[in-house]
């Protein structure tokens, strides 16, 4: 039933349910990409316990290692974070101790058990770019030396969300590459307007399991741009400063 009525793109149903959820997983990313980088702010503090930081460190970011749980079915854990901070090829976590250096490892460890075509769409962004904006932007607040609460949002403002977004452009440009169903042509002529002139053309494209994935990614990578439009809480000023008395207080 489901492959017979993909051209009404009655199957959109079960992902139209789902936009509240693309939307929540790119929210959660930007979330959580606001947390490290004030974990970058305790780490870069003169006084606080954990192993010393170069005046210029070298901040990567590679595959995630470490996840909570797994997924079953047609589902993945798909990661939060667009992937593993290394500074001078060292876990972030080490450079502080106790409570925070195990609160700061756990973010590397949230996954969100999300249907397959969610992980597909995210390793389109970071391999077109999202990475190195996550990477660049724990750098800017590790060498920053300004206010904690400045520097962290400049970091995030300036760095991440433009660096995030090209790369989800670049992703999408990417994803275009592959097949797509075709657009929906209307008729424009008095006896045919507003009627769909291609409903067999595009049923038999959305009855391809290949294209409606392809179809699927690009519509969530549109997604994930669309959670960009609300800025985190955490990314406040206010909710910086209370954020980092707790991690070195």
């Amino acid at each position: 039933m489901a492959a017979q009525e993909r051209f009404r793109l009655l199957r959109v149903q079960r992902f139209s349910s789902g936009t509240e959820q693309a939307l929540w997983h790119g929210r959660s990313r930007n979330t959580r990409v606001a947390k490290v980088l004030v974990y970058m702010a305790a780490i870069r503090m003169p006084d606080r316990p954990g192993l010393p930081l170069t005046p210029n460190p070298n901040v990567t970011c590679k595959g995630a290692e470490q996840q909570f749980f797994s997924a079953s079915g047609d589902n993945q854990a798909a990661h939060l974070l667009p992937g593993q901070i290394l500074i001078d090829n060292t876990y972030p976590w080490l450079f502080l101790q106790g409570e925070p250096a195990r609160l700061l490892q756990n973010e590397f460890a949230y996954v969100d058990p999300i249907h397959a075509n969610y992980n597909a769409a995210d390793r389109l962004a970071e391999r077109n770019g999202m990475v190195d904006a996550f990477a660049a932007a724990c750098r800017a607040v590790l060498t920053g030396t300004g206010d904690a609460e400045r520097d962290v949002a400049n970091g995030y403002h300036r760095v991440w969300v433009p660096g995030a977004l090209a790369a989800i452009a670049a992703a999408e440009n990417e994803s275009r590459t592959e097949p797509l169903p075709p657009p929906l042509v209307y008729g424009t002529g008095p006896e045919d307007y507003g009627m769909i002139l291609n409903l067999e053309e595009r049923s038999q494209a959305m009855n391809d399991e290949e294209i409606w994935d392809s179809f699927e990614q690009l519509s969530m990578l549109d997604y994930y741009r669309a959670a960009f439009d609300e800025t985190p809480r955490e990314i406040e000023p206010r909710s910086i400063v209370t954020a980092l008395n707790a991690l070195v207080n």
